[in-house]
């Protein structure tokens, strides 16, 4: 189903990817697949290509080429540094890197430091199209068909196995959800504010390409001006993305638009929680767009709870109702519950959830426990069966779309020989988002913030690196030794460091 949905596009003359000039065909797109699958090694078809590209149709193409080829795909982050990607690559049975020549110089310095260091196909040298498309190679669909980094890319870092049967059951309840057909928008065109790499936007790109929709990549730079004027100039009618676009509109209320955006017919969300009321206040001001948030998380492929078709006006502040064939309760301190009203730990189980991490049996064994995973947020049901959710249990933070795990940013820092010790933490940032902070007990006296700076900068991708810098004496430690892990506003500080400045 989803390795082959662009098989049948191999004649699709209509748009598949806006943005770019021309905008690029489905035919097109699938001519490029095509290409790539042909040129990739002839080597064991259980193997795993990485894709390093930045969201349009070369990252598409390469997708789909390597799903074609029966192999494994694991698509990167492209903000990653190469001592990050090492990490994955090194870990990982990848024995191809997809990329383009302006990322080479990165790929080429990330694969030199891997043994045995994988080949490098570069998307941008294969531009001469098949004149009949290759095979789909036939494969299992419970075996892994993604791959895809849940934690930490350096130390000690989780990569989570996610199979065809797992992406095709989300892919299948997300278009059922929708209700293209009750809204009368069975064309829309889509706007990406969420990365091709990310198991979010996986989940929308598989959808789009299956029904046919064009997309249009925003992630990079989003801004709800562009967002307007896509929808003006592009038709844009659906945008999946973070909850920033929900927050800056909300801010921007009574303030007018100077551009046509009638299209816009559909906002969902994902990543951060969208505070409570915000829906209410967009619905009333927007009567013609509909707004809600799903529910998910990567090992979950991702979806675990989203709207069926609309969303009660009393359920706005709702992720909406459990995946039918998803088992979804609530564990709390007295057992395993689906009572309205009970907060706890949701715990998940059916056909989405993760095959497990690769090559890591205790991790695995840590979060799936006796058939259900635990995701590590908290929520509650309400009387008719929609969940809600109060917050995060685990420390992640999300940074810009992108989630930040502090025990990795630690581990960074630790190795830094200017830091006797630190803690990582959090705050909020600009809307939907939050930046990294960091409190550091320097390893003498002399150490200057820019030279820690630039150690995290030559190690951590840009959105992990810390953007306020604390030195303290001290840290708050539990009586087991570890970091009491809360924001530290009140705490002594010498100086803070911000985006390459003083404040």
């Amino acid at each position: 189903m989803i390795r082959d949905a662009l098989l049948s596009k191999w004649e699709y003359d209509l748009p598949a990817v806006l943005g770019e000039e021309p905008p690029v065909s489905y035919a097109e797109l699938a001519q490029r697949s095509f290409t790539l699958q042909a040129a990739l090694p002839n080597v064991n078809k259980r193997s795993a290509a990485a894709i390093l590209l930045p969201d349009g149709s070369d990252f598409l193409s390469a997708l789909f080429a390597v799903l074609q080829a029966g192999w494994t795909a694991f698509p990167l982050n492209i903000h990653l540094t190469s001592i990050e990607l090492t990490s994955l690559l090194s870990c990982t049975p990848v024995c191809t890197v997809i990329t383009s020549s302006a990322m080479g110089p990165l790929c080429e310095a990330a694969v030199k430091a891997c043994s045995p260091a994988p080949d490098i196909l570069y998307v941008d040298a294969k531009r001469s199209f098949p004149q009949q498309p290759p095979d789909i190679q036939k494969t299992d669909p419970g075996a892994p068909m993604l791959l895809l980094a849940s934690s930490g890319t350096t130390g000690h870092p989780k990569i989570v196995r996610l199979s065809e049967t797992n992406m095709a059951f989300n892919v299948s309840a997300y278009l059922r959800h929708m209700g293209y057909e009750k809204y009368r928008d069975p064309s829309p065109r889509y706007a990406l504010g969420t990365p091709f790499s990310a198991i979010y936007g996986l989940l929308v790109i598989f959808s789009c390409v299956l029904r046919g929709f064009p997309m249009l990549p925003m992630s990079e730079n989003f801004t709800l001006d562009a967002l307007f004027k896509s929808a003006q100039e592009l038709g844009i009618s659906h945008y999946d993305g973070g909850t920033a676009a929900a927050l800056l509109m909300e801010r921007t209320l009574g303030r007018g638009i100077p551009y046509d955006i009638t299209s816009l017919r559909y906002f969902g969300f994902g990543g951060s929680k969208v505070p409570d009321g915000t829906f209410r206040r967009l619905s009333a001001a927007y009567p013609n767009i509909r707004f809600w948030s799903g529910y998910g998380m990567t090992e979950a492929s991702p979806l675990i709870a989203q709207p069926f078709r609309s969303l009660p006006e009393d359920k706005l502040d709702s992720v909406g109702l459990p995946l039918p064939g998803v088992k979804v309760c609530l564990e709390t301190e007295t057992g395993i519950t689906d009572e309205p009203d009970q907060p706890g730990e949701i715990i998940v189980r059916g056909p989405n959830i993760m095959l497990g991490y690769y090559e890591d049996e205790h991790a695995t064994k840590e979060i799936l426990r006796n058939g259900w995973l635990h995701t590590g947020d908290i929520g509650y049901f309400d009387g008719d069966g929609y969940l809600y959710i109060c917050g995060r249990k685990k420390n992640m933070l999300l940074v810009r779309g992108f989630n930040v795990y502090p025990e990795e940013v630690e581990t960074c820092l630790l190795a830094c020989p200017l830091v006797k010790d630190c803690m990582v933490y959090g705050k909020a940032d600009v809307p939907g988002s939050e930046c990294v902070c960091a409190d550091i007990v320097p390893s003498a006296s002399q150490i200057q913030f820019e030279s820690i700076q630039k150690w995290c900068a030559g190690h951590l991708a840009d959105y992990k690196c810390p953007r306020n810098i604390r030195f303290v004496e001290t840290l708050d430690k539990t009586a087991t030794g570890k970091n009491r892990r809360a924001q530290q506003e009140a705490a002594p500080a010498q100086k803070t460091f911000r985006n390459g400045g003083i404040r």
